[in-house]
């Protein structure tokens, strides 16, 4: 138990000033790029706008999970099926919050390799699931899926269109209240998901700091707390249990630890950030390189909710697709990784952060111990709403056709 504590606090060392580095990150690019500005550069078929849905989707502070009414949202504007699922692929598999921590543990090679491999990924799974679609009335299903009012996902009305008619967020096509947090007429110091983009495009510096910082260090945190904690604890498990000659004698390099991992990353889920420290744990004990960047690609992109949606929106050919694409790229990263850049590896060495402990308390120390107490808070808020969500609380009262009123986008931090 000592010997898990003290891995734990090492990691944690290691880690925190990245995370809150990242999370920080987050807030400012959700504060600072309009969606609307995003869903119109993304709506249409062909090479560019999946592309665009590849590269745009590494920026965004969208989880797997998170990442599904977005890109339903999508769809629902005009965007193809191949740009849909390129953005549903590029976004959860990198962030702002996994990038940091993954320089941190790995060093920078293995931190770039993430966004650029995701970008590869996502970019090969639009185009052919787009060439797959070619001939099977595109246009009529994009008509349909507009006018299924039981469609998931945002409905954002443009800035400039001022005659456009006010649509709901996050159910159907049912008119809103004026002051309702799906309508754009809705007061501009409430911001969430649901919120049109004028109100954020209009607010004042002060107010995008609040934006930022209560998204980065909000809902962000509170969304990933549980996964980022599960992750720290098995990661601390692992080095505290495993020793490096088991796994590099036993399970170590080849193709066959690849394999596992992607069987173990596609139906499990895992996000981009709370996986870092997992994998950090697996190389230290003995574990190519490469076969931990086959489980940190192939999990982030990968799980039932976000294959549910698949089959729904863009059906199950495009499902096929879109595992397969997944599955073979990392694959092949993997063992590309593995033959050209694994000597450009630095694992975090652990020793030195124990020495460090043991010596003094200076910044590392004190941002872990921020971290904690930010994790305890976000934690403590993830169990007030999943005790909630039983009624075992005392609940807020959702507004009349507001959008936590049908289930949608942003009222539990998820």
């Amino acid at each position: 138990m000592e010997l898990f504590i003290h891995e734990l606090w090492a990691i944690l060392v290691e880690s925190s000033l990245w995370l809150i580095l990242g999370f920080g990150i987050a807030g400012a690019v959700h504060a600072l790029i309009p969606r609307e500005w995003m869903l119109r550069h993304l709506s249409g078929g062909g090479f560019w706008p999946v592309a665009k849905a590849s590269l745009l989707g590494i920026p965004l502070p969208l989880c797997s999970c998170a990442v599904i009414p977005v890109a339903a949202g999508l769809r629902k504007q005009g965007a193809s099926k191949g740009a849909s699922a390129a953005f549903a692929i590029s976004t959860p598999q990198t962030g702002e919050e996994s990038i940091p921590i993954t320089w941190a543990l790995f060093g920078p090679v293995y931190a770039l390799t993430r966004p650029v491999v995701a970008v590869i990924t996502a970019l090969i799974a639009g185009l052919l699931i787009d060439a797959s679609a070619k001939n099977d009335g595109v246009m009529n299903e994009i008509e349909d899926a507009v006018d299924d009012p039981d469609a998931v996902g945002l409905t954002i009305v443009n800035a400039g269109d001022a005659d456009a008619a006010v649509k709901p967020c996050c159910s159907s096509k049912t008119p809103v209240p004026a002051k309702s947090c799906c309508s754009s007429e809705a007061s501009k110091a409430e911001v969430s998901c649901c919120d049109s983009t004028p109100a954020q495009e209009h607010a004042t510096v002060g107010e995008k700091i609040k934006i930022g910082f209560k998204h980065g260090f909000g809902t962000m945190l509170i969304d990933l707390a549980g996964w980022l904690a599960v992750g720290l604890i098995l990661a601390a498990v692992i080095s505290a249990a495993l020793p490096k000659e088991w796994i590099e004698q036993n399970f170590g390099h080849g193709i066959v630890p690849m394999l596992a991992m992607l069987l173990i990353g596609i139906p499990l889920y895992i996000c981009a950030t709370s996986s870092t420290p997992l994998a950090w744990a697996m190389v230290a004990a003995g574990m190519s390189p490469g076969a931990a960047l086959v489980m940190l690609l192939s999990g982030p992109a990968t799980n039932v909710a976000t294959m549910s949606w698949l089959i729904k929106d863009l059906g199950v050919r495009a499902l096929v697709i879109y595992l397969a694409t997944i599955a073979a790229t990392a694959l092949v990263a993997g063992l590309l990784f593995d033959a050209f850049l694994q000597g450009f590896v630095h694992i975090a060495d652990m020793n030195m952060n124990h020495e460090m402990a043991a010596s003094g308390f200076g910044l590392k120390q004190g941002a872990a111990v921020v971290f904690i107490l930010l994790m305890a808070w976000a934690l403590g808020m993830k169990m007030r709403q999943w005790m909630n969500k039983k009624g075992w609380g005392t609940t807020q009262k959702p507004k009349a056709g507001g959008c936590c009123s049908s289930g949608g986008c942003g009222c539990s931090g998820g």
